[in-house]
């Protein structure tokens, strides 16, 4: 039998401590991980240039067509404004008060005993306009104040069909101190003043049609 004498046990037994030395798996492990960590940090660092540079561009489009836009609302807000005046112009030119229809109705009821003197009108109101009229006259006749109230009634006949809460009343009505030629003969006379209030009537809506 051969007898092996290994004179070299000890210091293969201290390279092997040395190999699974603690201290130096350690340093290896830390040394890994803060190679990881600086490459992470590097790529992080690339990604905030490249985010940094993006939104310098950015801002830079953004400070140069800022006062384009800021202009551009301007005119849009002027535009939006006219738009508005035109749409309120075109509904008050559409619901304006007409003088010359309901004067039309007036002159047809004045009969040939009656001088108007002086006529005087008021509208006010935005959607139902509210109208006053003032006529100042002078009726003559056989009976003056007769003739005055018929003319008072008629106008308010005559313009009912046309306008809302038509009301035809007399401010004054004086027997007059001067006579009058009418039909070959000395008439006595009455002078009065009626007050005509209506409302213009509102458009009706037409009603939705049924389906048979």
């Amino acid at each position: 039998m051969a007898l092996r004498l290994n004179l070299y046990h000890e210091t293969i037994k201290t390279r092997a401590l040395q190999r699974r030395d603690p201290l130096k798996i350690s340093i290896y492990a830390l040394s890994t991980i803060a190679a990881c960590c600086a490459t992470w940090y590097t790529i992080q660092l690339v990604r905030y240039h490249t985010y940094t540079d993006d939104y310098l561009q950015k801002k830079a489009q953004f400070d140069k067509v800022e006062p384009q836009g800021k202009a551009a609302k301007k005119k849009q807000d002027e535009l939006t404004t006219k738009a508005n005046q035109s749409v309120l112009m075109g509904k008050r030119i559409e619901s304006r008060f007409y003088w010359a229809p309901m004067l039309s109705q007036l002159s047809q009821v004045v009969p040939r005993e009656v001088q108007i003197t002086r006529l005087g009108g008021e509208v006010t109101g935005e959607n139902v306009r509210h109208c006053v009229l003032t006529i100042d006259g002078l009726a003559a006749g056989p009976d003056p104040r007769r003739v005055a109230e018929e003319l008072r009634t008629a106008i308010a006949e005559r313009l009912g069909p046309h306008y809302a809460n038509v009301t035809s009343t007399f401010k004054s009505l004086e027997d007059g101190s001067e006579t009058v030629l009418l039909d070959g003969r000395q008439m006595a006379t009455a002078i009065f003043t009626i007050n005509v209030q209506f409302h213009t009537a509102e458009p009706a809506t037409p009603s939705p049609r049924k389906k048979k």
